[in-house]
């Protein structure tokens, strides 16, 4: 019965949370900590994602922080792509033209043509000669060049205003080892161009992080947390934080969830707002393992950037990097 009761309980405030879209009276706004405003792809509503102009763009619309995807080549080059295999579920709706915000979609190769396959099965030649991008609205592709990784950490190098950098890992656990491919490069290109910022590198996979940790301890890591399907009643469960402490890194991410996910907003913010609350008793108790930044991504509403700002988030990683300046103008956020 005392089961029942609680089980009833918890329906109900999920029941009424649904109704309630920012039900915080009194704002917890954290204005001492650098507030990371991190363009998702560059911006990605403008130019072909992971691409230099899209970057360029971001940092325009007052970015201080990037996000970019990695992937590995056949042989061993590390080029910035979000889809790692092109007939994977995520990349076939993005070649459609299906992903929301964005201005361009991928063009991957035909079947059949004996070039449509994962990027660690085909060389770099292969794969800037079949791979590019077409805006939604059009017919042909847009052949702007996609970088590799030494082509982006050169030009980040001579970007003031980036403070950090978030390297999505799209190595897939079957595949884990070739992360030190990418973290072999990150160290040489690093102690060449000697880049003002800071590395954050992201995995959903706990065995490519493992695998990270095992040769590059020392760097900055996020296991990123992803929510899933349906109805979630106890949302604390999908904690970034929790997860961050588990494994000992020092950046903690969630994803909000997906339409598929029933009532996503609601649980997502109330995510966040156990998070920040976790955030500050973990960093109080243990100041030696402290977590830098709470993250959340990908935001693109307006209202919904407002909310978390006023819940005390850490940065956001959105589509949008001018609309989410804008609100760190207004709220007086530390910018830099």
């Amino acid at each position: 019965m005392a089961s029942l009761k609680r089980k009833l309980k918890y329906y109900l405030l999920w029941i009424r949370e649904l109704f309630r879209f920012c039900p915080y009276r009194k704002a917890n706004i954290d204005k001492e900590q650098l507030f990371l405003t991190c363009g998702h792809r560059g911006s990605p509503v403008n130019e072909p994602e992971n691409t230099i102009p899209s970057f360029e763009r971001a940092l325009r619309e007052g970015a201080n922080s990037l996000e970019a995807d990695l992937c590995v080549t056949k042989d061993k080059e590390v080029i910035l792509c979000h889809d790692w295999n092109p007939d994977e579920l995520v990349a076939l709706i993005r070649e459609r033209g299906f992903e929301p915000e964005v201005a361009y979609k991928p063009y991957f190769p035909l079947p059949f043509s004996g070039f449509r396959k994962k990027t660690s099965e085909l060389t770099l030649k292969e794969f800037k000669a079949h791979f590019s991008y077409i805006k939604k609205d059009a017919d042909e592709a847009v052949w702007k060049p996609i970088p590799t990784f030494s082509e982006f950490i050169s030009w980040v190098s001579t970007q003031e205003k980036v403070k950090y950098i978030f390297l999505d890992i799209k190595v897939p656990p079957e595949e884990k080892e070739l992360v030190l491919v990418i973290l072999d490069q990150l160290d040489s290109l690093t102690n060449k161009f000697n880049p003002n910022c800071k590395f954050i590198l992201e995995t959903f996979s706990k065995e490519v992080l493992e695998t990270a940790k095992s040769k590059y301890p020392d760097l900055n890591y996020c296991l990123d947390v992803e929510i899933p399907p349906g109805f979630i009643f106890f949302p604390r469960i999908y904690s970034g934080v929790k997860t961050a402490m588990q494994n000992k890194n020092n950046f903690a991410l969630v994803l909000k969830p997906r339409q598929i996910t029933i009532g996503n907003w609601v649980t997502y913010r109330r995510i966040i707002r156990f998070d920040v609350r976790r955030k500050k008793q973990h960093n109080k108790k243990y100041p030696e393992q402290k977590i830098e930044f709470l993250i959340g991504c990908t935001i693109n509403d307006k209202r919904e950037m407002e909310c978390l700002i006023k819940k005390g988030i850490n940065g956001m990683q959105t589509d949008y990097p001018f609309r989410l300046t804008n609100l760190v103008k207004q709220y007086e956020l530390k910018r830099w």
